[in-house]
């Protein structure tokens, strides 16, 4: 075989792998692309003991068995993720949200949305008793807390705000108090350098710059930077942001 004849097989060779490479590459971010997000099912969380799947009463106790009957029911293709939608009332504690949430997730469902019936239909005037008792629902949970456990939802922290800017002056007399804490009132403060900061190993973190999100290996470029924590509760997810700083 002449040395001109082997390296022209080299090359078509390459055209080959570069070829394929493409088709594959192309393939994969079409597959991607055609994922998608499907609700299989609407959970009304009535109170701390019961809730409505598919029109059935479920105690909250058999939320999980309930959610694989659902799951079992839909035939869901490969590029198909499942989602639930949470729907509460205020009286509903939040330590049933957890649990029905624990419930969900020990199901291949990892997608979670939550809406407060109240907030939901809240048209940002009329405060009427439904409206007060799920703020001052929202301020009592939160105030049970210690500082570090405070993570917030920005649906619940826009609601309270905008409950506590157009409250009547006797509305304010007779209901929860608006914390200090809150971030809107007090933002959170800028603390020391990224370097320092000491990450708890069962919370998930997000790093922002200048409205970006960075990767794990940008991160060395910025330990000098301070940084803003925030606590807050993304896709029902309890997530710690850390804004980073020049200054």
């Amino acid at each position: 075989m002449s040395f001109w004849l082997f390296l022209l097989q080299i090359r078509i060779m390459k055209s080959i792998f570069l070829l394929l490479t493409i088709f594959l590459c192309s393939a994969a971010l079409k597959a991607q692309d055609n994922n998608k997000i499907e609700t299989i099912a609407i959970i009304e969380i009535l109170n701390d003991t019961l809730t409505v799947i598919d029109q059935d009463t479920v105690p909250l106790s058999s939320v999980y068995k309930k959610v694989n009957q659902v799951l079992e029911a839909n035939d869901l293709s490969n590029n198909i993720f499942p989602s639930i939608t949470l729907i509460t009332n205020p009286s509903v504690t939040e330590n049933s949200i957890e649990n029905i949430k624990y419930q969900i997730r020990s199901t291949p469902i990892q997608l979670i949305n939550l809406q407060r019936k109240i907030i939901t239909n809240y048209d940002g005037v009329e405060i009427n008793q439904n409206v007060l008792d799920q703020y001052n629902a929202l301020i009592n949970y939160w105030n049970s807390l210690t500082p570090d456990n405070r993570f917030y939802r920005e649906t619940d922290l826009k609601f309270v705000q905008s409950v506590a800017l157009n409250m009547s002056l006797n509305q304010r007399i007779r209901n929860k108090k608006l914390p200090g804490y809150l971030p809107f009132v007090k933002e959170e403060a800028i603390v020391g350098k990224l370097s320092m900061l000491e990450k708890k190993s069962d919370l998930d973190y997000k790093y922002i710059y200048d409205k970006d999100t960075l990767h794990a290996n940008q991160l060395a470029s910025f330990e000098d930077y301070s940084y803003r924590l925030k606590r807050r509760i993304i896709d029902e997810e309890k997530i710690i942001i850390i804004e980073l700083s020049k200054n």
